[in-house]
């Protein structure tokens, strides 16, 4: 019995651990099962993230290609307006430029138109200033034409005329004389006439344009042989900026005041002499003192620059030969001058 009681026991006992063993699995089962649906969901909703990832960057894409042909159509509009520009500023600078050229060239011709008139008009202010019952012009009274010898025989007789202020500036300098008549009374005093070949070709050449600098070999000569030695004074500096002034006509010499003493000292001599002219040049307030030579010398180059000026703006009408003539008359008078001398 006692036997009998324990296999019962052993019987339920072995029963019961196989009931637990059941329980196990079962629920081993359901904790694996309950894994694995994890894992899904988690890789189902990964598979959701990605896809939303995916299509999140395709729009981005389609958005920055959408950019990128904003871009490259605005750049290319601005290339355009660019050039567009660039070409309107340089066709307005052209135009402006043209504009300004022709500006320029129509005020250099009205200046030139000007400066003839002032001249034909101090020229005719000239000639009827310098008309006196003494000394009356010839240009204005040519049936005066035979007196005119019997007048400056008395006034080398007698009292020389001194000349004005207005004679003696060169900014008012008086107009040339008559080629033809100058060139007349010039062959009258002359026994022996010749032309020299080769200063007459350069003449001809310099006539053709004398708008030219005086590096042409007509002026260069007359400087080396007459200008540049007429004014050859001990004040070299001096005589530098004399010849300066004369060629920008810039140059006032007048008569000292017979009130005052004169000075006795000549600035371009500088020696004792005594000095009834007094020369400013440019804008310059000093006045410099001159003798009777000095001022002869550089009246003489003056009168030689007129005339130079006067061809230049085209108003001597003469022929080549008188005007020739006229310039040798010229070169005459500053070789007299630089002598001491006066014309006969």
């Amino acid at each position: 019995m006692w036997r009998l009681q324990e296999l019962c026991f052993s019987e339920k006992d072995h029963l019961s651990e196989e009931h637990s063993e059941e329980s196990d699995v079962v629920k081993s089962g359901k904790r694996i099962l309950s894994v694995a649906e994890v894992k899904e969901h988690a890789f189902a909703r990964l598979q959701e993230e990605l896809r939303k990832a995916q299509e999140e960057l395709k729009l981005k894409d389609e958005e920055v290609a959408r950019l990128c042909q904003i871009r490259d159509e605005v750049g290319a509009e601005l290339e355009e307006l660019t050039a567009s520009l660039f070409e309107e500023a340089h066709s307005m600078v052209r135009e402006a430029n043209i504009r300004h050229a022709k500006s320029e060239k129509l005020l250099i011709e009205a200046n030139l138109k000007n400066d003839v008139i002032q001249a034909e008009v101090q020229a005719l202010k000239t000639l009827v200033i310098t008309s006196t019952p003494s000394m009356p012009n010839h240009h204005l009274h040519p049936q005066l034409t035979g007196r005119h010898n019997g007048v400056n025989a008395v006034l080398r007789s007698g009292h020389k005329r001194s000349p004005s202020n207005y004679e003696l500036a060169s900014q008012t300098e008086s107009p040339p004389c008559s080629p033809i008549k100058g060139a007349s009374t010039f062959l009258s005093r002359t026994d022996n006439l010749e032309v020299d070949p080769v200063c007459h070709e350069e003449f001809v050449s310099w006539r053709k344009n004398p708008h030219q600098v005086k590096t042409h070999p007509f002026l260069m000569r007359i400087y080396k042989e007459d200008i540049w030695p007429c004014l050859r004074f001990s004040n070299e500096q001096l005589a530098k900026e004399v010849l300066k002034a004369i060629e920008d006509n810039s140059i006032v010499i007048e008569a000292v005041s017979s009130k005052t003493p004169f000075p006795k000292k000549c600035c371009l001599l500088e020696i004792p002499r005594l000095c009834k002219y007094r020369m400013k040049l440019g804008e310059e307030k000093q006045w410099y003192y001159l003798s009777q030579l000095c001022r002869n010398r550089i009246a003489a180059v003056c009168e030689f620059f007129c005339y130079l000026r006067y061809i230049q703006q085209g108003l001597v009408k003469s022929g080549i030969h008188e005007v020739y003539w006229e310039v040798m008359r010229r070169r005459q008078a500053m070789a007299m001058a630089r002598l001491g001398l006066s014309l006969p």
